[in-house]
């Protein structure tokens, strides 16, 4: 309760509380966004060529991206 009051005792101690309270907040968001780098994975078809590209991704994300691509030409020859 003590430093409740402390932070609203005055307009530039409140200010100065939340500069620090979104500083930190936005370091704590960007550590996080690097942790959980976003995967990529695009597969394109031209003719009978398969192109895999993959960002950020790990073996399983390749193998399971070729496994849907196979499947997706075996749907197409149909």
């Amino acid at each position: 309760m003590e430093f409740i009051e402390f932070v609203f005792s005055s307009f530039w101690i409140w200010l100065g509380f939340v500069v620090l309270i979104v500083a930190a907040g936005e370091a704590v968001s960007g550590i996080v966004a690097e942790i959980r780098q976003k995967r990529k994975i695009s597969v394109y078809r031209t003719g009978d060529v398969v192109r895999v590209e993959v960002e950020n991704a790990g073996r399983g994300d390749i193998s399971a991206a070729v496994k849907a691509a196979n499947e997706r030409a075996a749907e197409v020859e149909e």
